[in-house]
């Protein structure tokens, strides 16, 4: 079943995918300033990511489910997960640590596609008849 909604953050996330390997790349290759803008420009767009759905999709299943429902007490775990990653990394760059960041990239990137796969195959496909209106989040992701 596609939506709005489900295209929407699908398409995102291979966004957010290719943004993230473009940060990776420039790790390996040992180019700090363009790993440093890149990891932020990634970081940038999936924070907008996961506040759309923190502010918008969670809630809503939740009002459905319940608050405490494992799905997304799982799902905003590894938003708290994600983010220490993600400041781990930014520091590992901003120090020019290559050996580092190469490590905290390719272990928050397993984290990351296992967390979209959830995302993809479970939440989205159940929370897209409880959103009334998906325009807000899809928005949010482009602000």
């Amino acid at each position: 079943m596609n939506t709005p909604l489900i295209d929407g953050f699908t398409c995102h996330h291979r966004a957010l995918d290719r943004a993230f390997e473009e940060a990776r790349q420039a790790t390996r290759d040992g180019d700090f300033t363009r790993a440093r803008a890149a990891f932020q420009g990634f970081r940038d767009a999936i924070e907008r990511h996961m506040k759309a759905e923190e502010t918008w999709l969670f809630p809503a299943y939740e009002a459905r489910h319940g608050q405490d429902h494992a799905l997304t007490s799982i799902l905003r775990k590894g938003h708290r997960d994600l983010r220490g990653f993600f400041e781990e990394i930014a520091e590992a760059l901003g120090e020019g640590d290559g050996d580092e960041g190469a490590a905290l990239i390719d272990t928050a990137g397993q984290i990351l596609h296992h967390h979209d796969e959830k995302e993809e195959q479970e939440f989205y496909p159940a929370v897209t008849t409880l959103v009334d209106d998906p325009a807000p989040a899809l928005a949010a992701l482009k602000s």
